[in-house]
């Protein structure tokens, strides 16, 4: 088995920069001599998430998933064959990551290919973040140095926050490829067919109830457990939730143009947490 080499933590760490992720922002609170790791965990989540949105016909994206289960089997096994696998599997003997999450992350891609996910129920809905959003704070953990049960449900709080928000902001990128992750009770209880409807408000302001309650669920737990070695996740936090507040303020009568925050306000969002968590 040979060990990552710099050009592989390059290269993993180039996908982070050039996705512009605000997930990359977290990142600078990490220490450099693991930020590495949490680079791969982006970049392997990133891979797979290329695969479920390509162009490509479902069975090709069915394919590709499967060869990289087949890839995280063999990483667990030891034995590598890129880049990101080299340095994951460094960071399982590690770190020791929960091995089933990278599983997860792969049965939520394919849950992407095999729909599209469309109108699910509340309880499919959950299943889905869990998988595709919350499988990626517990890798991260470990690596952050956190591994009690506190930090695990803060992850669990964050990570649907986190999807939740980015549904709401995507409902028009979405919808162009035929997903509509909004739950249908809410869409049943306000008569929404599609997204042009007039009451596609009223389902965003419930998808919002939630995702306004699943950030203060995160406040309060990181009241409880304290933020030692949770400062990437905490940055991570303020990020998105400034987006989802920025999106609030707007109102949900208006879905266009799609929100995010800008260099200069990604910029001061640093500066304050540095200043405040050092």
């Amino acid at each position: 088995m040979t060990r990552p080499s710099s050009a592989d933590f390059e290269y993993v760490e180039n996908i982070v920069c050039e996705a512009k992720s605000s997930f990359a922002l977290g990142m600078k609170a990490l220490p450099k001599d693991r930020r590495g790791y949490l680079f791969a965990i982006y970049a392997y989540s990133r891979m797979l998430d290329d695969i479920a949105d390509c162009h490509e016909p479902r069975e090709e994206k069915l394919k590709k998933l499967n060869e990289w289960r087949k890839k995280v089997t063999q990483l667990i096994e030891g034995k590598t064959s890129c880049a990101i696998t080299r340095i994951l599997y460094e960071a399982i003997n590690r770190y020791a990551l929960p091995k089933d999450e990278f599983y997860q992350l792969i049965d939520g891609m394919e849950a992407d290919v095999l729909g599209p996910i469309h109108a699910p129920s509340w309880d499919v809905l959950y299943d889905y973040c869990r998988k595709v959003a919350v499988s990626v704070g517990l890798l991260s953990l470990p690596i952050f140095g956190r591994t009690d049960q506190g930090a695990q449900d803060f992850a669990l709080e964050l990570g649907y926050a986190l999807q939740f928000t980015n549904i709401l902001r995507d409902v028009v990128e979405d919808d162009q490829v035929g997903r509509l992750y909004l739950p249908k009770e809410s869409l049943q209880k306000h008569q929404v067919e599609r997204i042009a409807s007039p009451n596609l408000n009223l389902v965003l302001s419930d998808v919002a109830v939630k995702t306004e309650l699943h950030y203060k669920n995160a406040e309060k737990l990181l009241r409880q457990i304290g933020s030692t070695n949770l400062k990437p996740a905490v940055l991570m936090k303020q990020a998105y939730q400034k987006i989802f507040k920025k999106m609030q303020r707007r109102g949900w009568h208006q879905i266009t143009p799609r929100m995010g925050l800008s260099k200069t306000e990604k910029a001061f969002l640093v500066m304050e947490f540095l200043r405040r968590h050092g």
